[in-house]
């Protein structure tokens, strides 16, 4: 295995939606190990004051720009050395009714991001892909040679980027690293669960009304040890085998009903005697996933362990939005 690291002080590494949740936690880490790092986001969900402690620091440069400004987008990779595309449209719930965001954002942002790694002759990705992209899988924990059968179009852009991921890297020789992801939770977390919750108990902490039946299973995972892993892979896969392509799942080994998701969230923000009414299995958003957990042995085999436990993951994230209630 390559135990040299890639990520040093020669480093010029470009990070698309890196003012998000998980991508200023991944700057944090590449500031960390002295690389020289480039943000480019266009604040549509990212924040500034996620990365407003490396604004005077001479390793760091942001970008405020759309990924459809492809002559700035171009231009913003001269010298870039690795890529993590981590922005996307996140939202899973608005495919539904919105049948062309997914495909805009998702898909076609990332063919645009490819293209200028083409031009400027960028020769390694790293994708932010997502549990979704197996839809109701019938094996649990999920491993990555699963077949893909996504139920929602955010699954289905994913798994499109996923493709087209793989044929730039065979066209062009790219290494790429593929992470689908569980559910993140922690520090700046903006979006999902824990959010929705703690907005609608700001609003009404007697009763709490709730999606499905309480009873699908999810796994999430805590951001740093998401961020840790995504490093680690990167560095002992590096290089082994020429035009290698890579594809980790990143997750817990562990998981929550969302009735005990639920229940925790509640408790840790102090709130009582809160009536939970559960609207039922049919209720539930079209394209969510019943049960949701990764096989992480191939992530673990490389000496990756968490360190932060599936409920304190969740803790963290509803003491730290409590903290910041400017972030709602």
């Amino acid at each position: 295995m390559n135990s040299k690291s890639i990520f040093n002080s020669k480093t010029q590494i470009l990070v698309t939606g890196g003012a998000g949740f998980i991508g200023s936690h991944l700057v944090d880490e590449l500031i960390k190990l002295n690389c020289r790092v480039i943000v480019y986001d266009n604040f549509s969900t990212g924040k500034k004051i996620f990365i407003s402690s490396h604004l005077g620091n001479p390793n760091f440069k942001l970008i405020k720009a759309d990924l459809n400004e492809t002559k700035k987008l171009s231009q913003a990779m001269k010298g870039v050395d690795i890529v993590f595309h981590l922005a996307a449209h996140a939202d899973v719930r608005s495919g539904f009714d919105n049948h062309f965001i997914d495909h805009e954002q998702n898909l076609e942002m990332t063919q645009n991001v490819l293209e200028a790694m083409f031009k400027q002759k960028v020769k390694k990705i790293a994708f932010a892909s997502t549990s979704s992209v197996y839809g109701d899988a019938f094996i649990h924990p999920t491993p990555e040679d699963y077949i893909l059968r996504p139920t929602s179009l955010y699954g289905a852009s994913k798994a499109a980027c996923e493709q087209y991921l793989h044929a730039y890297s065979a066209y062009y020789q790219i290494e790429t690293w593929i992470f689908r992801f569980v559910s993140f939770v922690g520090e700046r977390y903006t979006h999902g669960i824990i959010y929705d919750l703690l907005q609608k108990l700001a609003k009404n902490s007697h009763e709490l009304e709730l999606l499905s039946d309480g009873s699908p299973k999810k796994s999430s995972l805590y951001v740093k040890d998401g961020i840790r892993a995504i490093i680690k892979a990167i560095n002992t896969t590096n290089n082994i085998n020429k035009n290698k392509f890579n594809i980790f799942n990143l997750g817990h080994d562990k998981y929550l009903t969302v009735r005990e998701i639920v229940e925790l969230i509640i408790k840790t923000a102090a709130y009582s005697n809160v009536k939970q009414k559960w609207l039922g299995k049919k209720s539930n958003w079209q394209g969510d996933n019943e049960f949701v957990l990764l096989d992480t042995s191939k992530i673990k085999s490389l000496g990756w362990q968490t360190q932060v436990s599936l409920s304190e993951g969740i803790v963290k994230t509803v003491r730290y939005l409590q903290a910041h209630p400017e972030l709602f």
